[in-house]
């Protein structure tokens, strides 16, 4: 049977929001969930809203294809079921162009699967951008012993941070001191790495010091920049996160280092360029709708950690984060 596109009329925007977790489950408020008010502000400026998982079988593309628009932006933990996730953005998600081509996927499936996979850093240090020095390992190719020997022939005396190539929020994140005298703790890491993560590829990068003095987090919506947040560890710890005590503040775009706007923006046309795939062939509208640029500065020049397009925290609570608010929801509900 071919399935015909569809033809709905005209009516109130239908909006998707993507969760990885039962929607039933899910605490829509912070720190559970990032981005947690988006849905009922949609539904405040006339947007019909649902949100549903993605892993439910039922949600197939006829049934994705009747939406206006879909997003990830509330796809939390999609790192959990890296093979399912892509899987079904091949098979469901790229099916739903063909039923119905006005759709518009927030952001595109090319970009989400490009940056779901930190390989990603390869190609954009390839590209000219600055990232910290990365080798990529297949964990399912080696033992405790051996991960350990290539940890250490990677730095001779540098710290390393290891951690899992698709992953979020610092999760199985580890620091490693000294490469070439494991302790204990850097032991038992390893082999739970080894036992419990053998189907995944790892990271193994260069610690970089400059992350106590913050890293940089620069919102972009349609390819602008719109307003930055300065993420800081506590003391004595090197992951930013608020669930590891870091601390994050607003910061006035104009007083980011001019190097970190400059190569941010570049970034952003890099991936408009290179990567993402416009959804729908409305005027002015990329397949990049979102995008955050995470990086630090050393010395005068700026350090590319991430590219955060699928789910990030946007921060559009912040005050600063009004413009960006609202640009978003615009692109969301306009018909």
């Amino acid at each position: 049977m071919v399935s015909q596109p569809l033809v709905r009329a005209a009516s109130e925007p239908r909006v998707l929001f993507l969760t990885t977790a039962d929607p039933a489950t899910i605490r829509a408020e912070w720190p559970f969930y990032q981005n947690w008010f988006l849905p009922q502000e949609l539904r405040t400026r006339g947007a019909s809203v649902d949100v549903r998982c993605w892993r439910d079988a039922t949600l197939d593309a006829e049934t994705v294809a009747t939406y206006d628009v879909s997003t990830f932006l509330w796809c939390n933990n999609y790192h959990s079921h890296p093979q399912e996730f892509s899987k079904w953005i091949r098979n469901v998600l790229m099916h739903v162009q063909m039923l119905n081509s006005k759709m518009r996927m927030l952001n595109d499936p090319a970009t989400v699967l490009w940056n779901m996979d930190k390989h990603y850093l390869l190609e954009l240090s390839k590209a000219g951008f600055l990232t910290p020095s990365t080798a990529f390992v297949e964990i399912r190719t080696h033992s405790c012993s051996s991960l350990a020997a290539v940890i250490a022939a990677f730095s001779q005396s540098r710290p390393v941070v290891l951690k899992p190539a698709i992953s979020g929020s610092a999760k199985m994140t580890y620091l490693i001191k000294n490469p070439q005298a494991l302790n204990q703790e850097d032991t038992d890491f390893i082999q739970r790495v080894v036992t419990d993560n053998s189907n995944r590829d790892y990271i193994i990068q260069e610690f970089q010091k400059e992350i106590s003095s913050g890293e940089y987090s620069l919102i972009f919506i349609n390819g602008t920049h719109t307003h930055t947040i300065l993420k800081t560890p506590r003391a004595g710890e090197f992951r930013v996160h608020d669930e590891y005590g870091g601390v994050n503040c607003e910061v006035d775009n104009n007083n980011v280092p001019a190097n970190a706007r400059t190569t941010a923006q570049e970034i952003i046309r890099y991936v408009q360029a290179h990567v993402s795939r416009a959804t729908s062939k409305r005027s002015g509208e990329g397949g990049l709708v979102y995008a955050r640029i995470d990086g630090i500065m050393r010395g005068d020049e700026f350090v590319l950690m991430e590219v955060e397009a699928l789910e990030p925290h946007l921060w559009l609570e912040a005050e600063s984060g009004a413009r960006a608010l609202e640009e978003l929801c615009g692109i969301f509900v306009q018909s």
